[in-house]
Parts: structure tokens; sequence; C-alpha cells
């Protein structure tokens, strides 16, 4: 009998669980992933303003003028040219980026995410504002997620945070995205260049494309045949890693390593200035008439770029072989009488 009611028991227990399972909703995800912003495509090609600010403040601030984007480094600064090929990806990724799941709606969880506000002292969360006209997009960009392509994000009004399909590319800093490299011209565009202080050369462009040193001195030769063709091409894809406006003070503070002279294919002449302080190494250009963006400013340059514009002419001249006598090559003979230890 006691067997009977256990069974029974049983039974009783599982049918009151078959009951309760089917009394409840599936628990299947419904959500389908949807754009972040579904009206930013509609309207891409107008946008003409870009801002990301964080817990430090402005750090990418660039408008549309004309067919150029012009980036802001500070109020009272000139604005620089950006990459437009960069910036152009950057919207199209927050353009295409979806929506693919929920995470917290927990102010105090934000931080997990990376995505406390950027009033927060210590945030590490970025503000991204895009503007087309009168309209306006604005999303809180915080930490990509650990494995594969993805960010947290959370959009301004809406407490819920979500995860999203693209990785969302910050720049690393205010110069990240300016235009590289420095000089708006190739190798082929170069004429001459010429040291111009005490350690002076000249190059010149030969008929047949490559440069010639000036006043070769007599019975010497370049180290190889296309040595002059470097230092023009390291003028002409010289990138730079900070901006300094030009001012009265800063350049009194500068040690100069050399100066040169370029002249352009279009009868453009002007000096490129290499300086160095506190080890770190700077560049500049002018001219007579500086109207260029890139005349007005000092460019914090690497090590190694520095040293390839500070060549003096033996650096450029094919070292002699020493001169090898028989005392140098062959070993000293022993004298028969003489015994080794």
């Amino acid at each position: 009998m006691n067997k009977q009611v256990s069974i029974l028991t049983v039974i009783a227990i599982l049918a009151l669980g078959l009951a309760v399972w089917l009394s409840q909703s599936p628990s299947k995800d419904t959500f389908e992933a949807a754009l972040l912003f579904d009206d930013l495509q509609e309207f891409a090609n107008q946008v003409d303003s870009v801002e990301i600010t964080n817990a430090q403040g402005v750090l990418f601030s660039a408008r549309k003028s004309g067919d150029r984007w012009l980036a802001t480094i500070d109020p009272e600064q000139p604005v620089y040219p950006i990459s437009q090929d960069k910036l152009a990806e950057f919207v199209e990724t927050i353009m295409r980026t979806k929506l693919v799941e929920a995470k917290t709606s927990k102010p105090q969880n934000y931080i997990r995410l990376g995505l406390q506000s950027i009033n927060i002292d210590d945030s590490m969360a970025s503000l991204v504002t895009l503007k087309a006209s009168e309209k306006a997009w604005q999303v809180l960009v915080g930490n990509k997620v650990m494995l594969g392509e993805g960010q947290y994000i959370l959009k301004p009004g809406d407490i819920r945070s979500w995860r999203t399909d693209k990785t969302i590319h910050i720049p690393m800093d205010k110069f990240s995205w300016l235009k590289q490299p420095i000089l708006p011209y190739e190798a082929r565009n170069v004429s001459t260049v010429s040291r111009v202080d005490s350690m002076s050369w000249k190059i010149s462009r030969a008929v047949g494309g490559d440069f010639q040193l000036i006043n070769m001195p007599k019975g010497k030769k370049l180290e190889y045949p296309s040595i002059l063709n470097s230092i023009v091409t390291s003028l002409t894809s010289l990138d730079f890693e900070a901006l300094i406006a030009a001012d009265h003070n800063f350049p009194q503070s500068l040690n100069v390593l050399t100066q040169l002279e370029l002249s352009t294919t279009d009868q453009k002449i002007f000096q490129v200035v290499v300086s160095e302080l506190n080890d770190a190494h700077f560049v500049n250009f002018s001219s007579t008439s500086q109207t260029e963006y890139w005349q007005k400013w000092y460019y914090r340059v690497s090590n190694f770029s520095a040293q390839q514009l500070i060549k003096t002419l033996d650096d450029f001249l094919a070292q002699e072989d020493p001169i090898i006598t028989n005392s140098d090559t062959l070993p000293q003979a022993i004298d028969e009488g003489d015994s080794p230890d």
C-alpha cells in the first residue's frame, strides 16, 4: 500500500511540474537585430559635423567646409585637414552598426561595460555626435567586446545598454585622423633639395629621373645609385606624431640640427628646418609667402624620421676600402731557431 502511495505521489508531482511548464511562455529570445540609428543611412551624405568627446574633453572635432573636412585642434589655433578616408570609414561603421544583444539597464553596472558618463573623471567612454543640418545622432561608446567584433554602447535617453555587431574604432588622440603625410607633394614633384647650413650639399633631378649630386667630390662615388632619391622620399612621405602651433616662444627653445631648401616642379621654393628639444624632434616649413596650412605648424616627428633628414655629404658617398698590406694579411714567419712554448 505504501509503495502504491509513493508512486502516486511522484506522478502527481510530475503532473504538477508539467502543468507549470506548459503555463509558461516559451523562453526563446525573439529580439531581432536593429540598426543603431535607423535613419542615419538616409542622411549619411549630408553629415557635416563629427565630434568625439571623453572625460578629458574634446578628442576630435571636424566640420565640412566645401569639399574638405577640417579639424579644430584648439579653438585658438588654425584648423587642419583630416584624413577623409578614416572619417568616411568611421561614419559608415556607425551607419551600419546593429544592436544585437540587450545588456544591463542599471546605471551602477555601466562601469563593467565602460559606459560611465564622460562627466566622471575616470570614465573610459567616448560620446560620439554626428550632425547633418538640423538632425543629430549621439551614442556613448564603451568597451570593445572581449571576443570577436562588437562594442558596448548606450544611447542618450535610453537606460538600456547594448552590445553591437561591429567595433566602433575611436581615434587614439586628437592627431590620429589628421591628414598624413605632411607635404602635399610626391617625390616626382621635387626638383632640387639643398642643405643650406654649414654642411652644404645640393642634389638635382637629372634628365633620366634620378637625382644627381651637384659638385661631386673628385675621385668619389655614391654609396649606391638611388641613395639621393631616399632623402627626397623621406621628405615627401614624412608623417608626424603631434602638432604644435607656431608662436614666438617655442622656436627659441629649439636646437636646430639642419636646414634644407626644397624646390618643386611647379616653381615653389620653401625651407625645411629640423630641430630637437628634450630628446624630441621637430620639423617646420617656411617660405616667403606662408599661405599653406603646413607652414603654420611645428611637427613632432620620430627620431628615425629626423635622422633621415640630417644627412651629411659623407652619408651619400661610398667609403674608401682600407689599404691592405702584406703585414695585415700574412702571418709572421717563425724563425726556425725559435721554438714556441
